[in-house]
This record gives C-alpha cells, sequence and structure tokens, in this order.
C-alpha cells in the first residue's frame, strides 16, 4: 500500500512556481467526577493510502450498486490478494512533491498496523510532520508549532489511519462502518462511492472504479480535500499507485509522485508519538493535584444552574442515522442529592399547554421532597465522605496518598509525549496515554483501563482538565462477554470550561459505544450532552424560582 500526504494548504508557505526541491447522562456530579478522573488518567498532514490495484479490463458497469463488502473483497483480489495484504505490518513511501510539474520537495510517508500513519514534507524553508494514532492525531507546522488535533479534523484522521495502516483488511474489527452510498460520474470515469464512518460521526468517502476496482479518489468533507490515484504499478508483491493528487477546491493541487516503497521495516510504535516538550514535565504530579481539584469541582457544581441538550442518535450497522432526539432541560443541582431536571423542548419545540403544566408539577414536588429530605440527604453525604476518608486513610498507610481511582490509572497507564500547546486560547499541557508494556491486570477496574488509550489536556495553571479523549483499543469482557461485551472503539470525549471567576464546568461530552449485554440486550449508543447558561446560585432549593408554564401553545407547535 501507499499513503500520500493529506495537507492543509492555508498552512504551507507561498511557493513560487520553479522552486527548487528541498535537499534534505448526567451529570450528576460523582457520576461526572469518575468520568474526569478516569480520564485523566486515562492530520492534517496524514498519510492517505492509496489503494492499489492493477487496471483490469471490465465490461459494462452494473446497474445494480453491491455491497461496501463486496467492493473492498474486489479490491483486495485486484492488488494482489488478501493474503499478500496480510503480511504487510509496516511501510514507508518516498515521494517528490511537484505544483504545476514544477519540483516543490520531498515526502516520506509511514504506516503501521492496526492504525499509525505518519507523513514528513520537507520543504525549501523547513519541514512540515503529522502523524494519527489511536490515541491523538498532530501536526508540527513549519513554525515550529504543535497543535494536537481535535473535533471532525481529528476524527477524520484517526478513521484514515485506520483504514490506511490496515489496508482496508478486517475494518469490522475496529468497529468502522461501510456503505456504498452511489455511483456517481467521476472525473476518471463512473464510480462506487463507499463511506466508510465511526459512530462518533467520522466519515470519508472512498470511490472504486466498477470496471478495473481501482481505487480512484478519497474525498474528505471534513479537512476539504479529494484525493486522486492513478498510474498503478508494481511495487513487491502488490501494485501501488505512483502518481497522487491532492486538491482543497481552490488553493492549488499538489501532485506527489512514488520513488521507492519498501515494506516490513520494524517501524518502531515511537515513531508515530509526537515531539516531546523540551523541558520536562511531571504528569503524575500535575494529574495528582488535578485530581485532588476535582473535590472543589464537586463542592461548586452545586452552586450553579444550568441548560443541558441531550442529543441522542440512533445508528445501524452501515453508519446511516436512523433517528436523532434533542431534548433540552434546565438543571437545578441540589447540595448532597441528585439535580432537578426540567424539560424545556424536543426535538426544537418548546413544551407547551397540559405538558409542560405535568412537567411544572413534577418539578416542583421533586423540589418539595429535597426540601423535606434534606437532613437525611446531609446525614447520607457525611457518610459517604468519611468512607471515602478512610479509604484514603488505609491507601496512605500502604504508601499511597492517592485517590483509589487515580492510584489505579497510575498503576496501569505510562504517559507519552508530554508537551506544551494553545488550547481555546490558554496554554495547556498536553498528553498521550495508553497501558504500559507488559502490564498485568490484577482486577476487572485495572483490566479495563488496560485497555483504553486516549489523549488530555490540562490547563498547568488552574490544575483542571480542559479535554480528554478516551476511547477503548481493544474489546472489554465480563464474565466471558456473558454479562458484558463492550466492543472497541467505545470512546468518551468531553471538555470543561472556565468561569470568569475562576471556577472550571463541564461545557460538553460524547459518548459512544457498541455493547451487548446478558447475551441478548445492549446495542449502539451514541449521545452528546452540551452543558450552558450556567447561573451562580448557593445550591439551596428556596433559591430557584421556576417559570411558569406557557397556557396558550401555538397550533402545531406540541411535540
Amino acid at each position: 500500500m501507499k499513503c500520500a500526504p493529506d495537507i492543509q494548504f492555508d498552512k504551507l508557505p507561498d511557493f513560487a512556481v520553479g522552486a527548487s526541491p528541498a535537499v534534505d447522562y448526567p451529570p450528576p456530579v460523582a457520576a461526572y467526577r469518575r468520568a474526569i478522573v478516569c480520564a485523566v488518567i486515562l492530520v492534517t498532514l496524514l498519510g492517505i493510502v492509496a489503494h492499489l490495484a492493477p487496471a483490469q479490463q471490465g465490461s459494462a458497469v452494473p446497474r445494480k450498486t453491491p455491497s461496501a463488502e463486496k467492493v473492498v473483497d474486489g479490491y483486495l483480489k485486484t492488488i494482489g490478494g488478501r493474503k499478500r495484504v496480510a503480511t504487510i505490518r509496516d511501510a514507508t513511501y518516498e515521494w517528490t512533491i511537484q505544483l504545476k510539474d514544477q519540483p516543490m520537495g520531498l515526502a516520506k510517508t509511514q504506516t503501521k498496523t492496526p492504525s499509525s500513519v505518519r507523513t514528513e514534507m520537507s520543504f525549501g524553508n523547513g519541514q512540515i510532520v503529522s502523524a494519527a494514532t489511536p490515541r491523538s492525531a498532530w501536526t508540527l507546522g513549519l513554525d515550529g508549532k504543535l497543535h494536537t488535533l481535535t473535533d471532525a479534523e481529528a476524527a477524520a484522521a484517526r478513521l484514515q489511519a485506520v483504514l490506511d495502516a490496515s489496508h482496508l483488511l478486517d475494518i469490522k474489527k475496529s468497529n468502522v462502518l461501510a456503505r456504498v452510498v452511489s455511483l456517481k460520474d467521476f472525473e476518471a470515469g463512473p464510480a462506487y462511492v463507499v463511506e466508510f464512518s465511526l459512530r462518533s460521526g467520522a466519515r470519508l468517502r472512498y470511490l472504486f472504479s466498477p470496471l478495473t476496482k481501482l481505487l480512484i479518489a478519497i474525498e474528505d468533507d471534513a479537512r476539504k480535500t479529494t484525493t486522486r490515484f492513478e498510474d498503478y504499478r508494481p511495487e513487491g508483491n502488490i501494485l501501488e499507485p505512483h502518481r497522487v493528487s491532492l486538491n482543497n477546491g481552490g488553493t492549488g493541487e499538489l501532485t506527489f509522485l512514488l520513488q521507492r516503497a519498501s515494506y516490513n521495516n520494524g517501524i518502531s510504535d515511537s515513531s508515530f508519538d509526537p515531539p516531546r516538550a523540551a523541558e520536562t514535565l511531571d504528569v503524575v504530579a500535575l494529574l495528582r493535584e488535578v485530581s485532588r481539584n476535582q473535590n472543589q469541582l464537586e463542592q461548586r457544581f452545586t452552586e450553579y444552574s444550568f441548560v443541558q441538550k441531550d442529543t441522542d442518535r440512533e445508528i445501524n450497522s452501515k453508519g446511516e442515522v436512523k433517528k436523532e432526539t434533542v431534548k433540552v432541560f434546565e438543571v437545578f443541582p441540589i447540595a448532597n442529592r441528585e439535580p432537578v431536571m426540567k424539560l424545556i423542548s424536543e426535538n426544537g419545540i418548546l413544551l407547551a399547554g397540559e405538558r409542560a403544566a405535568k412537567e411544572q408539577k413534577r418539578v416542583e414536588e421533586e423540589f418539595a421532597k429535597a426540601e423535606r429530605d434534606k437532613e437525611k440527604d446531609k446525614q447520607r453525604a457525611e457518610k459517604t465522605r468519611a468512607e471515602r476518608a478512610r479509604k484514603k486513610a488505609a491507601k496512605a498507610k500502604e504508601g499511597e496518598d492517592d485517590d483509589v481511582d487515580i492510584s489505579s490509572f497510575l498503576r496501569v497507564c505510562e504517559f507519552v509525549s508530554p508537551r506544551r500547546e494553545r488550547f481555546r486560547d490558554r496554554e495547556a499541557v498536553v498528553f498521550d496515554f495508553r497501558p504500559r508494556p507488559g502490564f498485568k491486570s490484577s482486577n476487572r477496574q485495572e483490566n479495563l483501563i488496560s485497555k483504553l488509550v486516549g489523549v488530555v489536556w490540562i490547563d498547568p495553571a488552574d490544575k483542571q482538565v480542559m479535554r480528554l479523549e478516551a476511547r477503548l483499543a481493544e474489546g472489554f469482557k465480563m464474565a466471558g462477554g456473558l454479562l458484558v461485551n463492550l466492543r472497541p472503539g467505545a470512546a468518551f470525549v468531553m471538555e470543561q470550561t472556565r468561569m470568569v471567576e475562576g471556577v472550571w464546568l463541564p461545557r460538553m461530552a460524547q459518548i459512544n459505544l457498541s455493547v451487548k449485554v446478558l447475551l441478548f440486550g445492549g446495542g449502539d449508543f451514541n449521545k452528546t450532552i452540551e452543558w450552558s447558561d450556567y447561573k451562580h446560585f448557593s445550591g439551596d432549593v428556596s433559591d430557584y424560582k421556576l417559570d411558569a408554564p406557557k397556557t396558550n401553545p401555538e397550533p402545531n407547535k406540541k411535540p
């Protein structure tokens, strides 16, 4: 397989055409706290693998589109067969870069199974490096600044890395979904459009010729690029495209000409890690401070009411969104108990009339119950805090002065390439995490942690989590899968926001997972939670004044 870099054109230098080449739900708070602690411890130049295939003579284009599996099987057979492709554990591709047929620089792309890709591009005035792994995607620009990608760009980069490094073999094991969305006319001829996607929302469209079985293009909406593949010729036991053209729809088109390809060179996993910061960053000490700050977060969180927006999506086995439900709540946290949630709209329509009145009554009854049970809730919370303190004291006698959860993560995980970046206009310490090599778990908690990888952003001044991303690199089972079977690719993303008074509060969380429970139950879950409009209160029931419901709804506006 070959790879060509994916490029952010607006970050490239202005080259002269004749330039010479380079030389060388929740919350509740308790659940939210566990998620933060768990995750804490817990490209744009990405190589694009152009899938190989020899030119074959074919008959008329079929009228009915085949399944995605059939298209991919035909592609793999054409490029040399599954067995030959399966022997490729890593690959290195070297390119020359041209713009309007003029030399611009050199490039090298490396891939390694199951899902790592790295690209280096050298120009006359510097180098651009990028990579993507299951943990993170990052790019190092000509200005020397390192940037860890997020959101749609990062999702597309990681999906691309899975497809490139696996050479489209057994992608279901990585929970990648595939479907043929159309038969379209492309500049190189008719093409089956196969959409590869993840339940988190990442999507890429691969275009295959129904006549030659070749991959002829990749369309990437997130990074606004179209990549075309041509001139397939043998490299080793498979065929590789020797001409790859990359266009962002306006800035210009770069052409990559393959000079040589080599396979199974034993590329190190560390080759795909981001560069470390020049100074020494003590991640373990920083994480301990962050963990201690979570107690303060719990206490302060009950002082704010806010708006919570829940978006739930049902996704089928082909990656299609079957149903989407959006609910918006006013949330009133109360000390020592679960918050009171008032539904105010559903699927964009405000509650009104009888339904709004019923919701108002329910919420008022919850507040009345909270007032009656205030002392009982306080005693229960004090008992819980005392138990937590007892466990902490017991750990201290054993030489561990950490939260019970964080101590497990510090044992299981190693922290990769701590670095300094700018994130949301603030300084951040960023690092990847992964299980320690050879770690043997001794309990169920450690077993789960040992299958997680991800990346964390921390505010070094306030010692708070800014953002975290955690993914399940391997499947997780309980009782051999009889109780729970959580498939690889399950992911959790969350962000916090800094209030004017300096308090950090949740901004958003995304949960994506595919799970089977007790052999029969379970399913696919895709949920996004967004928090906004924080208002400061003391957290006492008497502080809340609820608006009366609307009694005259507009016609056809009742959900």
